[in-house]
């Protein structure tokens, strides 16, 4: 097998694109039945519209887009029926209805884009050729699209579908690894400014996708996410904490403020490179257990003594001593919550009012300066 076609393959399993191509077929497969068993005239609609819905990765997306699919489906029916009643009774032509119709429908896409498919429903039922009655026609396509709505709902609910925990444990793992390249880029004499950006553009895609597996899961599990599993809930806001300490560390970096530091800088780097490793680490372990199933706590401890210990604080700058000391209280406020699996009463819930602004990002060189800091505290002098 050549390497291109087996790397396309792993890719393919890793990602569990091969549980998409299975509920796909089985959503388009399900959707033929149900409307030969119902007796629709024409199923073909039930099948477009099964693969419309079921093409979304997430439940969430599959959720939202067939609710977009149900109303949209519902305003375009009801401008269909009623074009076709104007057909009916008036001397109006087919296009004239059509325009007629078509005009308070595109006023509402265009402020509700999400509504388009009831343009498209409009057409279906309007200027597809059918026989039968007129009023038939509508009624029989709408219950088609209906049926490949709730079957792709089923298949979504029921089929192969993902573990949203597992995806927001691993992407957390991955997360703090990317945490670990942007605290050893920037506690070095000379950060390299452009290269830390790089990272946390990585960063910011990654919380992105924790927060959507956050939504996800509590589609899953509604009403008992934060009971059975509160660690899923509080990842996203605690290493939004993080990344907010790492940001302002890296922007001091980059000012200058670790270059009169010395070889304190190694120490610094290689105890935080260390300890996110094995957040990191056992995140995974955590993403590879069942849900319910407790690790072992017995390296915590080891951990949180090291982040007590901010050796060689006299050596740090005022700003680089607070930074660090923000750094270090966050990392422990996140270790004792990943080795209890969340079910701990240190820090707020859910994580709400971390003193540096949350979606802080990398400024121009020049501006390290204006990290906002908390409220009643003064900015550090040199």
């Amino acid at each position: 097998m050549p390497e291109r076609v087996k790397t396309l393959f792993y890719s393919i399993m890793g990602r569990g694109t091969w549980r998409q191509v299975v509920r796909m077929n089985v959503s388009l497969i399900l959707s033929g039945i149900v409307a030969t068993i119902i007796h629709l005239d024409e199923p073909v609609w039930a099948l477009i519209t099964s693969v419309i819905v079921i093409t979304q990765s997430r439940l969430t997306q599959t959720l939202s887009t067939g609710r977009e699919q149900i109303v949209g489906t519902l305003i375009g029916a009801a401008a269909g029926m009623s074009a076709i009643a104007l057909e009916q009774y008036t001397t109006l032509s087919v296009g004239m209805v059509f325009w007629v119709m078509l005009m308070p429908l595109a006023v509402l896409v265009a402020l509700r884009p999400k509504m388009r498919v009831a343009i498209v429903t409009l057409m279906v039922v309007l200027l597809f050729p059918a026989t039968g009655e007129p009023f038939s026609r509508p009624l029989q396509r709408i219950a088609s699209i209906m049926t490949g709505v709730v079957v792709s709902f089923a298949v979504s609910f029921f089929v192969l579908r993902g573990e949203a925990r597992r995806e927001v444990l691993g992407n957390a793992a991955s997360l703090l690894r990317r945490l670990s390249d942007l605290l050893s880029g920037a506690l070095q004499n000379h950060p390299d400014h452009d290269a830390l950006a790089t990272i946390d553009t990585m960063c910011r895609s990654l919380l992105q996708d924790m927060n959507d597996g956050v939504q996800e899961a509590e589609v899953e599990h509604p009403s008992s996410l934060a009971k059975h599993d509160p660690l899923v809930l509080r990842l996203p806001g605690l290493l939004r904490r993080i990344r907010s300490d790492a940001i302002f560390i890296a922007r001091a970096g980059t000012e200058g403020e670790t270059a009169r530091t010395g070889d304190i800088l190694a120490h610094e780097r290689d105890m935080l490179v260390d300890i996110l490793g094995q957040m990191a680490a056992r995140c995974d372990r955590l993403a590879a257990t069942r849900r319910g199933h407790t690790l072992p706590d017995d390296d915590m401890r080891p951990l949180l003594d090291r982040l007590e210990q901010q050796q060689g604080r006299e050596h740090w700058t005022p700003v680089m001593r607070f930074a660090l000391g923000l750094l270090h209280a966050d990392m422990r406020l996140a270790v004792r919550n990943i080795w209890s699996d969340g079910r701990t009463d240190d820090g707020p819930f859910p994580l709400d009012g971390h003193p540096l602004v949350a979606e802080a990002g990398f400024e121009p060189a020049g501006k390290a300066a204006s990290v906002p800091l908390p409220e009643g505290r003064a900015r550090p002098s040199p």
